[in-house]
């Protein structure tokens, strides 16, 4: 249970500090890549959770996801997908967050 949580600060330390040097190195602009984070701890969640408890993650997150296409809908009465994928990006790193910290402690939820 260590070993692995000390693996998985490992590999957000070590994906974040190859972000910040090829942002330095090459002089891009300081933008985050907000889908290449929520990538990973949505697959550290998973790691840690397991098939059954990280189908809950994936049932929240869908909802949310449709959920911020009927948002759209009722604002602006139309979907338009450049301002829907920032949007959906940004609360997939939401959940991703806190699908990871809840995961953290998934040793000991119930098996089922």
């Amino acid at each position: 249970m260590v070993r692995q949580l000390i693996m998985e600060f490992v590999i957000l330390i070590g994906y974040g500090t190859l972000e910040w040097i090829t942002i330095k190195l090459f002089k891009l602009p300081k933008r985050r890549n907000t889908w290449l984070w929520a990538t990973l701890l949505m697959i550290l969640s998973f790691w840690n959770l397991g098939f059954y408890w990280y189908c809950y993650v994936l049932i929240v997150w869908m909802l949310l996801s449709i959920g911020l296409i009927f948002l759209q809908l009722t604002v602006a009465h139309q979907f338009i997908y450049r301002q829907y994928w920032p949007a959906f990006w940004r609360v997939t790193l939401v959940v991703s967050v806190v699908a990871f910290l809840v995961s953290l402690t998934g040793s000991y939820l119930p098996v089922v």
